[in-house]
């Protein structure tokens, strides 16, 4: 459970710098702050997932809420406008928690009201509840619903071509039902009290998150009319908001299910790490599981389904929870996608269009995950009927020469790319500058590549293919050798991060981690604890990993601005903290290298104090989540989305495999 503590609660900026987000497994959701003060476009009480797990439109931005206890009326909500904040309903919060759900609590004169929110699993539907703890007589509680009813990428404004009045459904008692574009989405929504109609715009909602990325900040708001609800102490009433053609039954059972399932996905017995078990509650936000096909959310709340970054946490979202089958499902999806080599980096989240493949690493990362899933499974039949043809598919597209101008050099190397492609993941640019041009043969993707021919000879030889596991592993060899020789600065004792025939890349970036972090033993034991070494004094933070050494001359420390201002910062020193697993993973593998358990126990123990920072991380940006990225200067502030896939998934990996050392070896 998190709980903010009390002092909290009285610090406005506190409670609104504190997201809170619940997901149904379709990629819908329902987001906002705790202080109820929208900052984002992104918030929205239901956002649903019209085409799942893309399509995402905020129908329904928040409720607002009133209590009226004998002649004392108290608004609980809050906004922000252009120059002002008004209600300000936060200075009656007595309790917010996740506990799993977001509940918060507020207390109006001798009323004691509180609030919780859930999403119906598998439905478009929001479920907000109200119960009186306590009070002296009835309450009267109004709830008055405002809605977008646009892409979640965008603002609404007021326009005479929505009809905002709310139509009755007769055959539901207590429930209205609101479309305001023809051909559009309709919202039903239900409780058990009396609707008053008084269709209106409310103007001027202000956004400040968006103001500070540089974007347009305001928008218009519809509300059809107010709900009126009398709650006697001790009772509990639902508001019930849907985009589907039904409205749920049974909601109590709803609401009884979805705790117990969340409760159920942290393992029993408990963790002795109670942060292990938030995180294995974190990753649930991201697997869209009862989408078709699949999907993983990269982040929350602007990221659609991303190829690499679903690869990337494969591990952690699905083998390490033991979500075996969904996994084989999505491995299976993606099996599917592999066309001349290459797989999706990016799908369209609306209007149609086709997906991205400018990615040169989703492929490697499928060769990963594909390993990874066999390690934990021993599901054999499932590597020879699927795994192993995608995988070989892959490995002769690269060999050959594919998309992008993706190649196999004469020396085993993968080059990728030109001056104008940005094919790794330090993909930033706007416009036509590329912010960090990596052509040429990145050192983590030759890694990745020399990991995956290894994967495949091995799945061949666990499959009785002995021939081409020996055509794999001697490939492999090969790669190693070349690898060795072009990448490794002994300059610097690190590895040049791009290397091209008239060029190599000096700069010390965090991508060198996974020629130490991937098995196989592509480098020495000096070699790698040398990159460790300046990897631990240049690039190491709390809770992340700079993308550039502070020392670099085209260092950013800071994050912020328009666009062009961020994403010339993207990876130019700004940290990420989904990097934390390749540091952990591969200072884990140099101590077990030194063969003795003294060595592999201070390994993990070191992997462990990377964590130190994690309850806080927790609790002071995305609630139960970490973030995509903090800035590389201190006090390292989080930015970015306040969910990411990776960063929960990576965390969560490191702090069962590389620290408490559960799972099956990685080795080669």
């Amino acid at each position: 459970m998190i709980h903010l503590p009390t002092s909290l609660l009285t610090d406005r900026d506190a409670l609104t710098a504190r997201e809170w987000i619940v997901s149904n497994g379709l990629g819908a959701y329902a987001s906002g702050t705790v202080s109820g003060i929208s900052t984002r476009r992104y918030h929205g009480l239901l956002v649903a997932a019209l085409s799942p797990p893309r399509g995402r439109q905020v129908l329904v931005s928040h409720l607002d809420e009133t209590v009226t206890l004998r002649y004392l009326s108290e608004p609980l909500s809050a906004h922000a406008f252009r120059n002002a904040v008004a209600p300000e309903g936060w200075r009656h919060l007595v309790t917010f928690a996740l506990d799993p759900l977001p509940r918060w609590q507020w207390r109006v004169g001798e009323a004691l009201l509180e609030r919780t929110v859930f999403m119906v699993r598998g439905q478009n539907a929001t479920i907000v509840r109200y119960t009186l703890l306590e009070a002296p007589g009835a309450i009267a509680l109004t709830v008055r619903p405002f809605c977008a009813f646009r892409d979640f990428h965008h603002h609404a404004q007021e326009n005479s071509g929505a009809r905002i009045a709310a139509e009755s459904v007769p055959e539901q008692p207590g429930t209205v039902r609101v479309q305001p574009y023809e051909n559009g989405p309709a919202v039903m929504m239900q409780s058990p009290g009396v609707f008053h109609a008084s269709p209106d715009w409310w103007r001027g909602f202000h956004h400040e998150a968006e103001r500070d990325r540089g974007l347009d900040a305001e928008e218009d708001l519809f509300t059809p009319g107010e709900f009126v609800l009398a709650l006697a102490p001790g009772e509990s009433v639902h508001v019930v908001l849907t985009a589907e053609n039904h409205l749920p039954e049974d909601i109590d059972q709803l609401e009884d299910r979805e705790i117990a399932r969340m409760r159920a996905l942290s393992p029993l017995p408990a963790p002795a790490d109670p942060r292990v078990g938030q995180l294995y509650r974190a990753v649930d936000l991201y697997r869209a599981d009862l989408a078709a096909p699949p999907a993983v959310l990269a982040g929350y709340p602007w990221f659609e389904d991303w190829g690499r970054d679903t690869l990337i946490s494969f591990t952690g979202l699905y083998l390490v929870p033991k979500h075996f089958t969904e996994a084989r499902e999505l491995l299976t999806a993606f099996a599917r996608y592999v066309q001349e080599g290459m797989l999706p980096n990016r799908f369209p989240d609306s209007g149609g269009g086709h997906a991205d493949d400018n990615t040169v690493d989703a492929p490697m990362w499928f060769l990963h995950a594909a390993r990874r899933f066999v390690q934990y499974t021993g599901d054999l039949d499932f590597a020879r009927r699927t795994l192993i043809p995608a995988m070989r598919a892959i490995v002769e597209a690269f060999r050959r020469g594919t998309k992008y101008d993706i190649h196999q050099q004469p020396d085993g190397l993968i080059s990728a790319g030109d001056r104008g492609t940005q094919l790794t993941w330090m993909d930033a640019r706007c416009g036509d500058t590329v912010f960090t041009p990596r052509h040429g043969c990145p050192v983590e993707i030759n890694a990745l590549w020399y990991a995956g021919l290894r994967s495949l000879a091995w799945l061949s030889a666990e499959t009785g293919d002995e021939g081409s596991a020996d055509r794999w592993y001697r490939e492999a060899d090969r790669v190693r050798e070349s690898f060795r020789a072009q990448f490794w600065n002994p300059e610097n004792d690190y590895l040049y991060d791009v290397v091209r025939e008239d060029y190599r890349d000096p700069a010390v970036r965090p991508n060198a981690l996974y020629a130490v972090a991937l098995p196989g033993d592509l480098l020495t034991v000096e070699q790698s604890e040398a990159v460790l070494r300046r990897a631990r004094a240049e690039l190491l933070i709390p809770m992340a990993v700079r993308t550039l050494s502070p020392q670099d001359p085209a260092y950013q420390g800071r994050y912020g601005g328009d666009p062009w201002s961020r994403d010339s910062a993207y990876h130019q020193g700004t940290a990420w903290p989904y990097l934390l697993g390749a540091y952990t993973a591969a200072v884990v593998r140099v101590g077990r290298r030194h063969g003795t358990p003294e060595a592999e126990a201070e390994a993990r123990a070191e992997a462990g104090r990377c964590f130190d920072g994690l309850a806080e991380a927790l609790t002071t940006y995305g609630l139960g989540h970490l973030p995509e990225i903090m800035e590389g200067d201190a006090p390292h502030r989080p930015v970015g989305c306040f969910a990411q896939a990776w960063s929960d998934a990576e965390a969560l990996r490191a702090l069962m495999e590389d620290v408490a050392g559960v799972g099956p070896e990685d080795d080669l």
